[in-house]
């Protein structure tokens, strides 16, 4: 058995981080953009929110509002350290459940990374692909909604777009 037959479900069946980017200051609002792949489609999404962690989980749940229904709500959310000193990765782990449900169940999720937003924005999506899991949605069958998954003007592809509807006016 190889082990691309042992990896259960498949990795078309997961959502992935295909990218994200999230700006935070004592002085502005945390906002986040990001795009998750998965069945086939793109998931994008930005948020604002409490800080960059939070615009990225929320960016995250407004990109999978078709899949999510009600949406989940976080419940824990632990970081660790991996090691000591600059080297030091991030160890995340999170749980959600279903919003509304504060007897539901529990959905973990865990990730580590050198940083601590990617670790935290992977453990979220991990949480979130076991919940989908649970309830048997079908991320292929699911379609991303345009209205909610519209790019945000700082989004890189926003950005060349609008460049390449300047340069394509001006050579004309």
């Amino acid at each position: 058995m190889t082990l691309q037959e042992q990896a259960s479900p498949e990795a078309s069946d997961r959502l992935s981080i295909e990218r994200w980017s999230a700006t935070s200051g004592s002085d502005r609002a945390s906002r986040a953009n990001l795009v998750l792949h998965g069945g086939g489609h793109r998931w994008r999404a930005h948020a604002d929110g409490n800080g960059a962690i939070d615009a990225l989980m929320h960016a995250a749940d407004s990109a999978l509002s078709p899949l999510l229904g009600d949406g989940v709500e976080l419940v824990t959310y632990e970081v660790h350290a991996t090691g000591g000193g600059h080297d030091a990765a991030a160890a995340i782990s999170v749980s959600i459940r279903s919003r509304g449900a504060a007897d539901g169940p529990l959905y973990p999720g865990r990730a580590v990374h050198d940083n601590v937003l990617e670790a935290s924005l992977a453990a979220y999506v991990d949480a979130v692909n076991t919940y989908l899991a649970d309830a048997g949605v079908n991320i292929a069958d699911a379609v991303p909604t345009p209205g909610d998954t519209s790019r945000h003007e700082t989004d890189p592809e926003h950005r060349a777009g609008a460049k390449d509807r300047i340069m394509s006016a001006y050579n004309s």
